[in-house]
């Protein structure tokens, strides 16, 4: 097996991340009970950490069931000692002003954390439809588009994640699905055959990669989606019942000096077409806008997928997720539909946006 030299670095970089986290949280929080011994603690830690990164060097050659359960307990054990870590933090920080009884403390952390966990990897496999009615200007005929984005394929979620989109896309009247990126997680190679189950939507699925799906090969990823019959839209456009719809992947950073409005990609967009633009990044609306581009559908945050990084998300982009309007243009931020890492979602939801396409009434 070849390991390219900077990817281990970086895994030797997060075993050893991952092994502090676990010997910090457990010793903090365990300390508070009973009397531990560092030493057997310091290696259960490093155990674990191994045990992470073995699992993620041979996920990135080739996906196995052993190596695949192993990433999602790792996932979820480093979430779980985050989530130990802000909990341990807090509980510090309030011990300053009251003290907090031992049975109390004893009942908050045998069940505060454990409850999130759950309720969070219910959350995260759960999803949801979410209707929208978007008034377009010089609309043809309205119509109904599924969009949904950061579906995540790879170590962790698979073949039922995608079944279970294909089963909630088939469950609406939409005409049209579009996913704006990131089908794949980048945390393994992707097969020929791996979104096969994407071939029984009973409507055509148009996709423009994002950044995750680069990670491993794009090739490999283009070329599973078109074996599942997904029109790949890539820097290029098409036409649908009087939309036009275009595929570009525009990352939120640019060489100094570059500006998108300049560029000789986007001299495709008419603006007296109904113009749909798919990009994965929520960036460069405010351009578009200008370049006559009525809805552009975008993902990539997930919303933050949990607490704390919902408020943290907002630091990195302007928009994070939901609808924004303006001049009766929008901008579409989906939550995902997937998840990234731990398989975990504590204040957004894994979603499918059903949007109505309406016309103004004059």
């Amino acid at each position: 097996m070849k390991i390219n030299l900077n990817f281990l670095i970086q895994e030797v970089f997060k075993t050893i991340a991952f092994g502090f986290i676990l010997f910090f949280v457990a010793y903090i929080s365990l300390n508070l009970f009973i009397s531990i011994n560092v030493y057997y603690l310091f290696l259960i830690a490093i155990l674990l950490s191994i045990i992470n990164t073995i699992s993620s060097v041979y996920e990135k050659e080739k996906t196995r069931k052993i190596t695949r359960y192993l990433s999602e307990f790792s996932q979820i054990l480093l979430w779980f000692s985050l989530m130990y870590l802000i909990l341990s933090v807090a509980i510090y920080l309030l011990n300053l002003i009251v003290k907090i009884p031992i049975n109390h403390l004893i009942i908050i952390y045998s069940l505060i954390i454990p409850i999130i966990t759950i309720y969070g990897y219910i959350k995260g496999h759960k999803i949801k439809i979410k209707e929208h009615d978007l008034f377009i200007k010089n609309l043809k005929e309205e119509i109904s588009i599924i969009h949904f984005s950061d579906v995540h394929i790879g170590s962790i979620r698979g073949e039922k994640l995608l079944k279970d989109i294909v089963s909630k896309i088939n469950s609406t009247d939409a005409e049209i699905a579009i996913l704006s990126g990131d089908l794949a997680d980048g945390s393994t190679p992707i097969k020929p055959d791996d979104f096969s189950p994407l071939k029984d939507s009973k409507i055509p699925i148009i996709f423009t990669p994002g950044n995750h799906d680069y990670y491993l090969g794009l090739e490999n990823v283009i070329k599973a989606a078109e074996n599942a019959n997904l029109k790949v839209l890539f820097n290029d456009k098409i036409e649908f019942k009087g939309l036009s719809i275009h595929g570009f992947f525009v990352s939120s950073i640019l060489k100094p000096g570059v500006s998108i409005e300049n560029s000789n990609d986007f001299s495709m967009i008419n603006s007296d077409d109904v113009n749909i633009v798919i990009n994965h990044f929520p960036v460069f609306w405010n351009e578009f806008r200008s370049m006559g581009v009525d809805i552009q559908l975008s993902g990539h945050t997930h919303g933050g997928q949990f607490y704390p990084i919902r408020f943290l998300i907002r630091v990195m982009f302007r928009y994070v997720r939901g609808i924004f309007k303006e001049d009766n243009k929008y901008l579409v931020v989906s939550d995902g539909v997937g998840t990234y890492q731990a398989p975990i979602r504590w204040g957004t939801d894994s979603e499918i946006l059903l949007l109505r396409l309406k016309k103004i009434l004059e």
